[in-house]
């Protein structure tokens, strides 16, 4: 060998050599000192969210986490790791043997790393036949607010399939249609106790369809909650979710905010959840375009007086005075509803007379969002009123519309409370000059007998 080629080839692998955090030069982690390094590294919670790692931190972060047996939650969530650093972190995850929870949430990571993610927990071999590593501790994996799509939950349902402790896959705020739920069918039955989240990507109703076929055939024994947030879910998709909550047991939480279910997915769930018991506790369904003939459409559903539902939020859905009203009054024959969300819905004086009277006989419901439903000075102090003579029933009512969105809200209301005071006061000095006109009268008869 040259005295050349001999002096590059240590220079080589030096470069080659991966600093440890907080090392002197090492820019991406030096916002702590080597000894803090020390310190965080023998905690079992290591949050370095929002720290600007990068991919070079992610790559010297995974290699000191390597061979760690301290750390059982990691937290690198809002660090633009990126793909590559998504590589590094999967690499290090073959050999971990203690992380039970990653969030990688917020971190440009594409398919690419996703998939790269995932690999980490199916069985492999090296290139001479012997069993590889891959990860088997850990529980849960959070991806929200990623560039992920269909390629990434095949992967993970693949991950899930062979990692069957793998019970939390959070891929929420990405990018999955409908043909990345194609695979849940045989994920879930390997795997019935793995939750994917999917949240605000883009499903639609086929994939709906495919992922509660797979929930209600396999699945769903772990997954207490259905997040189908803004997921492009029309009146098709409602029939599907309404045929997984039919003789359900486990969904106790269905949020369908920010959809477009409309009248005929309004009416698709009704059927479905008064026709068959279910177990739903909360269901939202705010931003979804239901108007009042939806809101009318809903009546059966409350008056149905279903003995788990809780929460019932219809915000922001253009329902008017009239379909508030049979809303309202629905609500007088329920028993079991304690929330109740209207906000930014429109309340006129037939509603709000139904909900002065539902407010002063309710025994069930404790709260109700009429924020930015009444813009009546009036009716707001109609409300105010009865809430103050209730018991236990809380209103928002929100500021007046009149003050602008700059007034100050703790003012506005004690502005409201003070009206309605000098509205009392003023009825009780009328009632006093009543009184003393009726005893000057009474006074002036008996003079005259």
């Amino acid at each position: 060998m040259s005295s050349a080629a001999a002096a590059a080839a240590p220079a080589k692998k030096k470069r080659d050599k991966v600093p440890a955090p907080g090392t002197k030069g090492e820019t991406s982690t030096a916002f702590y000192t080597k000894k803090k390094w020390r310190e965080v590294m023998q905690m079992s919670k290591l949050e370095l969210q929002g720290r600007l790692l990068g991919p070079k931190g992610a790559l010297v972060v995974g290699t000191a986490l390597m061979k760690n047996r301290y750390v059982t939650v990691l937290d690198l969530s809002h660090n633009n790791i990126s793909d590559d650093g998504a590589l590094s972190l999967a690499e290090m995850l073959k050999v971990n043997t203690l992380i039970q929870t990653l969030n990688l949430s917020q971190n440009n990571i594409s398919d690419v790393g996703g998939i790269a993610l995932a690999s980490a927990f199916v069985p492999n071999v090296t290139p001479t036949g012997q069993p590889g590593q891959w990860n088997r501790t850990l529980f849960s994996i959070i991806l929200t607010g990623n560039n992920l799509g269909d390629d990434s939950l095949l992967a993970f349902s693949n991950a899930a399939a062979c990692h069957r402790d793998l019970t939390l896959v959070d891929l929420s705020w990405n990018h999955i249609g409908p043909l990345g739920t194609r695979c849940l069918m045989r994920c879930y039955q390997k795997n019935p106790l793995c939750n994917f989240v999917l949240a605000a990507n883009a499903i639609g109703d086929e994939g709906v369809e495919y992922l509660c076929a797979a929930l209600k055939q396999h699945g769903g024994k772990n997954q207490t909650t259905l997040n189908l947030y803004r997921n492009d879910i029309s009146h098709r998709g409602a029939a599907a979710i309404g045929q997984l909550l039919a003789d359900d047991d486990r969904v106790l939480e269905v949020n369908l905010a920010g959809n477009t279910l409309g009248l005929r997915g309004i009416r698709e769930l009704k059927n479905a959840m008064t026709s068959a018991p279910n177990v739903v506790r909360s269901l939202l369904l705010n931003d979804n375009m239901i108007g009042d003939e939806g809101a009318k459409e809903l009546v059966p559903l409350i008056t149905a007086d279903l003995p788990m539902l809780e929460r019932l939020d219809l915000a922001d859905n253009k329902i008017t005075d009239v379909g508030a009203c049979s809303i309202v009054q629905a609500l007088m024959a329920n028993t079991k509803i304690q929330l109740v969300n209207l906000q930014f819905n429109s309340l006129g004086s037939k509603a709000v007379a139904v909900l002065v009277d539902l407010v002063r006989q309710t025994k069930t419901i404790k709260s109700i969002n009429v924020y930015g439903c009444v813009t009546a000075a009036d009716l707001r102090r109609a409300i105010t009123q009865v809430v103050g003579e209730a018991d236990g029933v809380h209103v928002e009512v929100g500021a007046d519309p009149d003050q602008g969105d700059e007034g100050n809200p703790l003012l506005m209301k004690l502005e409201e409370h003070l009206q309605m005071i000098a509205d009392e006061e003023a009825q009780q000095r009328a009632k006093e000059e009543e009184l003393k006109a009726k005893k000057k009268k009474k006074k002036k008869d008996s003079k005259t007998d």
